[in-house]
């Protein structure tokens, strides 16, 4: 084509007008698919978090014959919580060969272990730990708790437990052992390496068997109990490996079934 058969598009001031209307009135149409498919994308993350836990954690209790405490010692004298016994079963051994103190003697107290971000431990949709995911720069986080009723001692209201799959009489599939948490909720931070018998220790199920919050607002939420990061209800993961969500609607007295390992009831109709 030689230059004096070319033709020149060129848009007239009328035309970026026109456009800039057209992108404004279709905005909103697209910004609730767009919104959607965020929403869609977290979840899925999340269930495949709460997927890997579960998975480590019956593989770590095929290995070691028991479960870990929710904070304690467990192994050959090595204390941490839950999640810092796990880390050795999600591909996490580095972390966990940091923390060595004495020889042998595991820690997630050694080293700076408790300040460092995991991100197997959180969720994209819980935003409540803010950009760097650590409590007041120095304590890493997690968007997950483990429940007390079946990693802790109930009995004795301590968090060191010494529980056996054998000892969830009520059966693997009806009984939740991970849940969402929120990060830090109303001030209160949910820590996945505080070893420590306190509410910044990763757990739920420990001063109450309430069920859960469903996306409760920062002045609203309530530390001693686990809250939903998904519109409609929470993400769970069952002692059998399984992922479930949760709905909103479920009754306190089968949240409260699922949460207890041997009460030896049976399950409601909204199980």
């Amino acid at each position: 084509m030689t230059p004096s058969n070319q033709r020149w598009v060129a848009f007239t001031r009328l035309d970026l007008t026109v456009l800039t209307v057209l992108c404004l009135l279709l905005w909103p149409l697209f910004l609730p698919a767009a919104q959607k498919a965020k929403q869609n994308a977290d979840k899925m993350k999340c269930t495949k978090n709460l997927k890997t836990l579960a998975l480590g954690l019956l593989n770590c209790h095929d290995t070691m014959g028991m479960f870990p405490p929710l904070v304690g010692v467990y192994g050959h004298q090595n204390h941490g919580t839950i999640y810092f016994h796990l880390l050795p079963y999600l591909e996490q051994d580095n972390l966990y060969n940091s923390s060595e103190g004495k020889k042998a003697h595991f820690s997630n107290w050694n080293n700076g272990v408790y300040s460092k971000v995991v991100d197997l431990f959180l969720c994209p949709a819980d935003t409540s730990g803010g950009k760097d995911n650590r409590y007041e720069g120095w304590l890493a986080l997690s968007s997950y708790g483990a429940n007390f009723q079946v990693f802790g001692d109930p009995v004795n209201n301590t968090m060191e437990g010494s529980s056996r799959i054998a000892s969830v009489t009520d059966g693997l599939s009806n009984t939740i052992f991970f849940a969402e948490r929120y990060q830090i909720c109303n001030g209160t931070p949910n820590a996945w390496g505080y070893a420590g018998e306190s509410l910044k220790a990763p757990a739920f199920g420990y001063l109450s068997l309430a069920q859960f919050q469903a996306q409760p607002a920062q002045k609203d939420c309530d530390p001693v109990l686990t809250q939903s990061n998904h519109p409609g209800g929470i993400q769970v993961g069952l002692g059998d490996g399984s992922i479930r969500t949760i709905h909103v609607d479920i009754s306190p007295d089968t949240w409260w079934k699922a949460i207890i390992p041997d009460d030896g009831l049976p399950m409601g109709n909204d199980w």
